[in-house]
């Protein structure tokens, strides 16, 4: 008999959470599987973006406090559905996935993809999330980690049971990425190249503040956010080139055709753009933020990676690839043997399914 999932996501559109849901959703073997997707937050066109013949159910709300009302509407989904599993990622989403899935009798198995004791931490009433978290994680049927580096995190800090936590990496398709990097030309050359959402917690400044120190002083990130307008004054007084495209459906090519890729972010979990930029062949820089880089990254084999907040480290390694173009070759070629060893998508995929079948 087929097992019906219910997904749950903040939204179709987002960043590594929300591409890893469609990639498990559009891998799920039909003949076992009988998924459906629920958003708190939609958008037009979404439906378009999910494989054909998986429900889509809206649960928005503008009611506050919100956490409380989609709760309350997920619990009244899952009593309509009956699924077999509810799916879920991101820690504030899996609060109000476990809390509803609890009250309506339905096992739940969530993916944790950053360290939260560090996310949570930055967040407004951190004590009572990290209080909710150790409560409410206990109760899932399984908790994924995306990194060593996050299981440790959740038993050492939240008391989450070893024996509920499960770690399966974040995989790429490096053929796909490959392709999808050539299906344009990046209108411009000698440039940083970063991917993601324009908020504090990915520090683009520290990006920027960087390039005006270094000898490539232009900058792209793709992404959309509410920092832009700081962006871009920042960027005007430093002197330094900033195209913002905004989200971009395929940003590969911009990653290709980079000097190197930059990770600025004051934290993260397994953050699927380095391994975007791994298909890419782009060199890889990171910053040493709490989360799975050191499980990504061989500082000097694979990438190179450079102490927090430190503009004029991270100035440094952009002129030691810009310096030396057989050093930025050999990180990048070293980088792609590793993406097909520990981070296939197809493994990924196979881990997840192994799990929703259970």
């Amino acid at each position: 008999m087929k097992k019906k999932i219910l997904f749950v996501s903040y939204s179709v559109y987002g960043g590594g959470a929300e591409k890893r849901t469609l990639a498990i959703l559009r891998s799920l073997d039909r003949e076992k599987f009988e998924p459906e997707l629920c958003v708190f937050s939609a958008a037009p066109g979404d439906r378009d973006k999910l494989p054909p013949g998986v429900p889509l159910h809206d649960l928005s709300t503008g009611l506050r406090p919100a956490s409380l009302f989609l709760a309350f509407r997920l619990f009244r989904l899952l009593r309509r559905t009956r699924p077999d599993r509810v799916f879920s990622a991101l820690w504030s989403v899996n609060l109000i996935a476990l809390a509803a899935a609890a009250l309506a009798g339905v096992p739940a198995v969530v993916t944790e993809a950053t360290t939260p004791s560090v996310s949570v931490g930055n967040e407004p009433f951190s004590a009572v999330k990290a209080l909710l978290i150790r409560r409410l994680y206990r109760r899932a049927e399984k908790v994924i980690a995306v990194a060593a580096c996050v299981k440790r995190d959740l038993e050492d800090n939240f008391g989450v049971p070893p024996v509920l936590v499960t770690v399966i990496l974040n995989g790429v398709d490096a053929g796909e990425v490959e392709k999808k990097a050539s299906e344009y030309a990046a209108p411009l050359s000698g440039y940083l190249a970063a991917c993601g959402g324009l908020n504090w917690w990915k520090n683009y400044r520290l990006l920027i503040k960087a390039a005006a120190l270094s000898s490539v002083r232009k900058v792209v990130i793709a992404g959309k956010g509410p920092l832009r307008d700081d962006l871009m004054a920042l960027a005007a007084a430093e002197n330094v080139g900033l195209l913002l495209p905004g989200h971009l459906a395929n940003p590969y090519p911009y990653i290709k055709a980079a000097t190197a890729f930059a990770l600025t972010s004051d934290f993260e979990g397994l953050p699927n753009v380095i391994l975007e930029a791994m298909a890419c062949r782009t060199p890889v820089i990171s910053v040493d933020c709490p989360g799975a880089i050191r499980e990504l990254i061989e500082d000097g084999r694979t990438g190179l990676i450079v102490p927090m907040n430190d503009p004029a480290a991270l100035a440094g390694a952009i002129d030691r690839i810009k310096a030396d173009p057989a050093l930025g070759r050999a990180l990048a070629e070293n980088a792609y043997v590793e993406l097909g060893k520990n981070f296939s998508l197809a493994g990924m995929l196979r881990s997840y399914e192994n799990i929703l079948g259970a």
